[in-house]
């Protein structure tokens, strides 16, 4: 067996390739991240590879960088072990020095190959790839509408400070008709209570009526609001940023959904676990073929607890945090209405919570076990039926 080590970078990458007793046979230091020089790769593996001899290729997921290096081996017969960053940094800092340099690290991944017996791991199916795609993008977006809103709310302190005591939340579609309308103390008396009612009950679907227009123009009438043309406009535009983020959700919100139905799997068979939070996790785990067992599932999503201790000093345990953001807040989102809704779940984070442990950290420990309940409805392609309590 030899082993392929590519360090991956923007521009260019480098490759080393080593022998099953640790022996560098040959370097490339640096080749473009281009369609050549992928053939100055397969050039220098077909120079020193030995007939019949096995390969094994592996390379750091750095960024996005290392996507079509990847698919174009696959497409010459390699299917590459993809190894997360950590574990060759680690192997890096083992020496006093910590020395970086692209053919060090693409010495280091070979060896980790060598040392570590790593397994090309199948490739996540195109489906769960676009799930993938579609939400992450909503999650940022969803984001980028808070942080709008929240600058929505500043400029309201000053136009009309008195209004969103009358509303749930800024993003109420209720507030954000009225304020497209009218987004002053004298513009709201201007529209008057009766037009004011009508718009209100259309936004709200029925559930505003009279008397909180009344409220609205009352508080209009007294407000110590400052209007100044600048933050009018300001106001106009935010309000459009926030609309068309809201018709992007909405789209992407039917094409996670229907991606989710084709894939025919029994996520939401859990009590208080929605489409789209279903659709976020199949994405980011991408095959339960990729894991053999429960707690490797697990680990990926950076649930598995880390000890930091030195000497006699024992430090405490907390999660390694070393997956994917995306897919921890869907498992933290999925757990809490697990918990909500399904007595088994329930159970474990009110034995944690009479243990003393918080909120979060109670939650956490029902997320380690849903992983393994999703592993094993995921594995038999099978619903889930309510546990006993735990």
């Amino acid at each position: 067996m030899f082993y392929l080590g590519i360090d991956i970078g923007k521009f260019h990458h480098a490759a080393a390739l080593m022998d099953q007793r640790g022996k560098v046979i040959a370097t490339l230091p640096s080749f473009p991240n281009t369609r050549s020089g992928f053939h100055k790769l397969l050039a220098l593996i077909t120079a020193h590879l030995p007939p019949a001899e096995e390969l094994r290729i592996g390379m750091e997921a750095t960024g996005p960088y290392w996507i079509p290096l990847a698919e174009w081996l696959k497409a010459h017969g390699w299917i590459p072990v993809i190894l997360n960053p950590i574990k060759t940094a680690s192997l890096r800092n083992y020496g006093v020095r910590g020395s970086k340099t692209d053919n060090i690290d693409s010495v280091l991944i070979a060896n980790t190959l060598r040392i570590e017996e790593e397994q090309p791991q199948q490739a996540s199916p195109k489906l769960s790839e676009e799930l993938r795609h579609f939400t992450r993008l909503r999650a940022d977006m969803v984001k980028d509408r808070t942080r709008i809103a929240l600058r929505v709310t500043s400029l309201l302190d000053r136009l009309f400070p008195e209004l969103l005591s009358s509303f749930s939340k800024t993003l109420a579609p209720s507030c954000l008709t009225l304020l497209a309308a009218a987004p002053t103390p004298a513009r709201v008396l201007a529209l008057g209570e009766e037009r004011l009612t009508t718009l209100l009950r259309k936004a709200s679907g029925g559930k505003l009526k009279a008397t909180r227009a009344k409220e609205i123009m009352d508080k209009a009438a007294v407000s110590v609001g400052i209007t100044t043309q600048a933050s009018e406009e300001v106001l106009a535009l935010l309000l459009e940023q926030i609309n068309l983020i809201g018709s992007q959700l909405t789209t992407l919100d039917h094409r996670i959904t229907k991606l989710y139905k084709q894939a025919g799997l029994y996520f939401t068979s859990i009590a208080g676990v929605g489409t789209l939070t279903a659709g976020t996790i199949l994405g980011e785990f991408g095959s339960v073929t990729r894991f053999t067992q429960a707690k490797q599932m697990v680990a990926f999503a950076g649930v598995d607890p880390k000890l930091r201790a030195s000497g006699q000093h024992q430090g405490q345990v907390h999660i390694s945090k070393r997956g994917s953001p995306y897919l921890c807040r869907a498992l933290y989102l999925a757990c809490q209405g697990a918990v909500r809704n399904d007595d088994y779940f329930h159970s474990i984070y009110q034995r944690h919570r009479d243990n003393g442990k918080s909120y979060k950290e109670a939650i956490i420990a029902v997320m380690n076990r849903f992983i393994h309940v999703l592993y094993a409805i995921w594995r038999d392609n099978r619903p889930y039926y309510p546990l006993t309590s735990a």
